[in-house]
């Protein structure tokens, strides 16, 4: 599959792009490589791809591959999560019931996790 992935990759393919940086994240068929999961996630969410900007807010969020930055983490999730993604809107739903990466906000939370 990561064959396949790296050749639709090259060619810009934004789902191939994502599925082979969760390769490397996860070292699945390739070296694990958390750096160039996060590029290739970056690629893939410059593309507005919901999937992967989510993925990067989990990077940013753990540190994996990037520097930890919970507001980044949680600029990603806000672009993933106004795109329907439901990973995404749980996640930030939670930064902001914490306050992690935002100003808590116990009513943007409740918004989030309907």
């Amino acid at each position: 599959a990561v064959r396949l992935y790296r050749l639709a990759s090259a060619q810009g393919n934004a789902a191939a792009q994502c599925h082979l940086g969760l390769s490397y994240m996860h070292g699945t068929g390739v070296v694990q490589d958390a750096a160039e999961a996060v590029r290739l996630f970056r690629l893939t969410a410059d593309q507005g791809d919901a999937e992967a900007q989510c993925h990067l807010g989990f990077s940013y969020m753990k540190g994996t591959g990037v520097v930890s930055d919970h507001a980044e983490a949680a600029r990603f999730f806000r672009l993933a999560a106004d795109q329907g993604n439901g990973d995404a809107q749980g996640t930030l739903g939670l930064c902001y019931e914490d306050g992690v990466g935002v100003d808590q906000d116990h009513g943007e939370a409740v918004r989030l996790y309907r």
